[in-house]
């Protein structure tokens, strides 16, 4: 008997480390979605553009400017 808890406990510690790692994971695998999604369209845009991004549900706000070259340099 003591052995069947034992194993039910250890399952459900396993369980649960995974549940963890996957989420976390999860996680982060979206925020460098995001962040590579935020950097295309920043690239899009013409110098003097504004790109405002805001996620309500992250609590995260991006804002980028695009400008000119270093310099005033102009190709």
């Amino acid at each position: 008997m003591e052995i069947a808890v034992a194993t039910a406990v250890g399952t459900a510690c396993v369980a649960r480390l995974l549940y963890v790692w996957i989420g976390s994971r999860d996680r982060a695998r979206l925020a460098r979605l995001r962040e590579q999604a935020i950097s295309e369209r920043a690239r899009m845009l013409p110098a003097g553009s504004t790109l405002i991004e805001q996620h309500d549900g992250v609590g995260v706000r991006v804002r980028i400017r695009v400008g000119a070259p270093a310099g005033g340099a102009r190709g």
